[in-house]
């Protein structure tokens, strides 16, 4: 062998050398960036943990996303966006979790009897009626009038406390499944019917019927002349709480 390949050669060794020494623990592990943070990351909690009134979002993705429309006392600790639901079931305010969350499957459901739901009224009038915000066909409802205990054991599975003192009136939580809620309990003060109908955006509304007609019906307590009618016609001012009904046919008859 040369003294000039001994050279390089001697040379080469105290290259590898100072390489083993600056790189520390020889570990020469090459690791992807799947061994690292993404991989470890936790996977997101759904905002709830059960829930009966399910909504899909018409963008079409996939996972697609999700979002419950559950009136609740508290949101699941998940939930990002917890607001105020309107006019809530419960004692203190009702709550409903906005948060959109892209899954595969969105959980079970929390009242399982909704899978198997009576198409029989639980009731057999309501004034306070509620349409469940879910989209099936037919829809759910669930009447929030207060009755007395007794009224209420003996027509619906499931009764609540109402707001007031304890012991009190109680509330049906039973759910019905149907096209029709019932009729109302209290009449309409101005009857069956109204063409020129003019509610709140409360749920329910609060309406007015300013139709103009011969006489008021027997529930009105406030019948008002109009001014220089002839023949003379009234308008019932009472408010009431509640769909206001159909439109009236023939017009002509008011």
């Amino acid at each position: 062998m040369s003294n000039t390949t001994m050279a390089t050669s001697t040379i080469l060794l105290f290259l590898l050398a100072g390489l083993a020494a600056a790189h520390g623990d020889g570990d020469t592990t090459i690791r992807l960036p799947s061994d690292g943070a993404k991989a470890s990351r936790p996977r997101a909690a759904k905002p709830w943990d059960c829930c009966d009134n399910i909504e899909i979002s018409r963008l079409m993705i996939y996972p697609p996303l999700y979002r419950c429309n559950d009136e609740v006392k508290q949101c699941a600790a998940a939930c990002k966006e917890c607001v105020e639901a309107p006019g809530g079931d419960f004692n203190g305010g009702a709550f409903v979790c906005s948060d959109w969350f892209s899954t595969v499957d969105p959980g079970p459901k929390c009242t399982a009897a909704l899978d198997g739901l009576s198409m029989e009224r639980p009731w057999k009038c309501c004034d306070n009626i509620k349409r469940l915000p879910t989209k099936p066909d037919p829809p759910q409802w669930r009447c929030n009038d207060e009755l007395e205990p007794s009224q209420c054991t003996a027509a619906c599975k499931s009764c609540r406390e109402a707001p007031g003192p304890f012991p009190g009136k109680l509330i049906c939580e039973d759910i019905y499944w149907g096209a029709d809620p019932g009729p109302l309990c209290t009449p309409r003060p101005w009857g069956d019917c109204c063409d020129k109908a003019f509610c709140n955006k409360m749920n329910p509304p609060t309406c007015r019927c300013m139709d103009e007609v011969k006489e008021c019906a027997d529930a009105c307590k406030d019948c008002q002349r109009v001014e220089s009618s002839e023949p003379p016609r009234y308008v019932c001012k009472d408010r009431f709480t509640g769909h206001p009904g159909p439109v009236c046919k023939p017009r002509a008859e008011n």
